[in-house]
């Protein structure tokens, strides 16, 4: 668990993020903040039928956004001067009740209905975001509306089935379909919009969490038994060998290749040359 000081230099890096102007030319962004939330958009354009990321390029969803992820941390630590753990959410003893987990009320907590489900507390309250929803480029507030039952879908129930999966096609197909939709309409509000859900910083947290789940976590409050397994992709593939490389099945060979510059190879192995991480 982060000390205080930690978490506050954690929440730091990412207003860091927030204020420093864009670097990049993509259309309505400020930020530099809103670089990272525009190239997940271009990328996951559902809308448009191109949605590399999730759709038509399901198949390398955990791949893209292991990578999404490295370039987040990579912005955190290069230009915002970060040192500290990349923090995960261990979902499951939060199930079923998102409204009252305290790693939400970290980071601010759900809107209200008669605020339009504004985030007006915590270290992003009353942030103006200028991508989405969808296409559209609307400045407005960071939104978040807690739904009990998509909660329930990142439930222990979910994980140990997604972990009776012995391939990788049916491995990331049950988990993109349950936890990790899930996650993101639990939260709710702008974590719903499949192009622009980055503009929550809870989404970090939620895609590490897909990456790789296991006790404790690092803003994990609950005094869970560490008996207790939880293993998503990262842990998946620690489990044989033989998964660290495996795409069989998942389509990988006919999708769209999607834009990101990475070899497939250098971010299927997170302790390889490119990648160096383990999970705490």
């Amino acid at each position: 668990t982060l000390t205080e000081e930690e978490k506050k230099a954690y929440f730091v890096a990412n207003l860091c993020l927030l204020n420093a102007p864009a670097k990049t030319s993509i259309p309505g962004i400020i930020s530099r903040y809103d670089d990272l939330v525009g190239i997940h958009a271009q990328q996951s354009d559902h809308e448009g039928g191109s949605d590399l990321w999730h759709v038509t390029g399901q198949c390398v969803h955990l791949l893209v956004h292991r990578y999404y992820l490295h370039a987040f941390e990579t912005l955190l630590r290069n230009e915002c001067g970060y040192v500290g753990h990349m923090p995960y959410w261990n979902e499951p003893p939060d199930a079923g009740a998102f409204n009252e987990s305290t790693l939400v009320s970290e980071f601010g907590g759900e809107g209200s209905e008669e605020n339009n489900y504004a985030v007006v507390n915590g270290p992003f309250a009353n942030i103006t975001l200028h991508l989405g929803p969808g296409k559209t480029n609307t400045p407005h507030l960071l939104t978040r509306e807690c739904n009990w039952w998509n909660s329930t879908r990142v439930g222990q129930s979910f994980v140990d089935a997604v972990n009776t999966r012995t391939t990788f096609a049916g491995f990331q197909s049950l988990l993109f379909a349950t936890i990790h939709r899930g996650g993101h309409n639990a939260v709710g509000g702008d974590m719903t919009d499949i192009q622009t859900a980055p503009n929550d910083p809870l989404f970090w947290l939620h895609h590490s969490y897909l990456d790789y789940a296991s006790l404790p976590s690092i803003f994990e409050y609950r005094e869970i038994s560490t008996e207790t397994s939880i293993k998503l992709w990262w842990k998946w593939q620690g489990e044989n060998e033989s998964r660290i490389f495996d795409l069989e099945g998942a389509g990988y060979e006919t999708q769209a290749e999607p834009k990101t510059g990475f070899v497939v190879g250098q971010v299927l192995d997170t302790q390889g040359d490119y990648l160096c991480y383990t999970y705490i």
